[in-house]
């Protein structure tokens, strides 16, 4: 098969070190120039300026968990002159025919780039990038809640108290006024509620009175309490979580309008989406559902 590439450079990632391959040369006995780097910062440096040394533009890896990030970034950060940078799917490119038994994995993917053959991996800009890490951890933050929230209902459930019968949300404003009273005082008179409760509640100050009737212990009240701090210092996170999204997006505001536009998504949703598929993903999505699968060679004239 006929090389597209003069010269590319395979790296096969490792937590703790990075085998990397380059070829050079069109002939079918290209030059093979092999090296070891380990992953930390300084030799990462080191691997950009190895490549800069050898005039190779084009580098391929694996995506090896997340090991593959900090590579990809010191190349995309410290290669000025690189044309092209893919992330490939190990066992795609481990099942491709055509692979001698004893070569080493980076020369083969060096190989595969030689060809043309890899079918690259979405990667999205740094900006959005980073807005995915923050909307991931958004999502498990606000997952954890939940799940205080859950055990809270449990521990209410336990000691007779059935506010979530008469009080859709047990942690909205005047349920988090009701159960910080509890936890202060170990039980609630009728005084409390109509202190505690908003108009806006559907149910009636009795309704609520009576399905809060009870008193906890000095134990269950300290308890209770440890229980709406977490939730309250998670809330918190969630909030700053949000505040840093938003400073981050900002560069795609206009995609963000563009989508809240739609029936049925929030701003939330429009950057979860931005954050998924990036603001542009005409230009890396050929259709809905099929993905590009070779690398721009236009550079090359082919």
């Amino acid at each position: 098969m006929e090389a597209l590439l003069e010269c590319c450079c395979g790296i096969d990632v490792h937590r703790d070190s990075l085998q990397v391959c380059i070829l050079k040369g069109l002939t079918d006995n290209p030059e093979v120039i092999r090296a070891e780097f380990k992953t930390m910062q300084q030799d990462l440096q080191e691997l950009v300026q190895w490549l800069v040394r050898h005039d190779c533009n084009h580098i391929a890896m694996e995506s090896t968990g997340v090991y593959w990030r900090p590579v990809y970034e010191a190349i995309e950060e410290f290669h000025s002159n690189y044309q092209s940078l893919l992330v490939v799917n190990a066992h795609h490119m481990r099942n491709l025919p055509g692979r001698k038994s004893d070569i080493k994995d980076s020369e083969w993917i060096a190989t595969l780039l030689r060809h043309g053959l890899l079918s690259p991996s979405f990667i999205p800009d740094k900006i959005t990038r980073t807005l995915r890490e923050y909307s991931r951890l958004y999502r498990s933050f606000t997952g954890e809640k939940s799940r205080y929230v859950n055990r809270l209902e449990k521990f209410l459930q336990t000691h007779g108290f059935k506010l979530s019968s008469v009080i859709s949300n047990i942690y909205g404003v005047s349920g988090r006024r009701l159960l910080y009273k509890l936890s202060e005082k170990g039980y609630l008179l009728s005084a409390d509620v109509i202190e505690a409760v908003d108009r806006r509640v559907k149910a009636s100050n009795e309704e609520i009175h009576a399905a809060i009737k009870g008193k906890l212990t000095l134990l269950e009240r300290r308890l209770l309490h440890t229980l709406l701090t977490k939730i309250d210092q998670v809330q918190s996170e969630i909030d700053e979580i949000l505040a840093i999204m938003q400073e981050v997006i900002e560069p795609y505001q206009s995609a963000v309008e563009q989508l809240d536009s739609i029936p049925g998504v929030d701003t939330l949703a429009a950057q979860t989406v931005i954050a998924e598929i990036s603001p542009v993903p005409h230009n890396y999505f050929s259709t809905s559902i099929t993905k590009k699968v070779q690398p721009d060679l236009s550079f090359q004239g082919l």
